[in-house]
């Protein structure tokens, strides 16, 4: 679980700076695969309810609300390890 829980916080710290770059990127940023990421954003989205979105403009992962915070506390991930 201490994985997932690093590669969501990297992945924050990584949109904050609009430095995520195309899913591809970050997967490579994060040494995963990319359905890893699609699968990291659908938990900060729909379990963290973080206004998560691709940004042509910054070709980066960006919040669309201030201020989002990571909140681990409703956090749920099952695992196949």
């Amino acid at each position: 679980m201490e994985k997932y829980i690093t590669r969501i916080i990297k992945t924050d710290q990584l949109i904050r700076r609009k430095a995520t770059g195309s899913p591809k990127a970050l997967a490579e940023k994060l040494n995963v695969s990319e359905s890893t990421v699609y699968r990291i954003v659908r938990i900060l989205k729909e379990n963290m309810k973080l206004s998560v979105t691709f940004s042509k403009e910054y070709n980066s992962y960006v919040y669309t609300r201030e201020n989002e915070k990571l909140n681990f506390e409703n956090l749920t991930l099952t695992t196949k390890e």
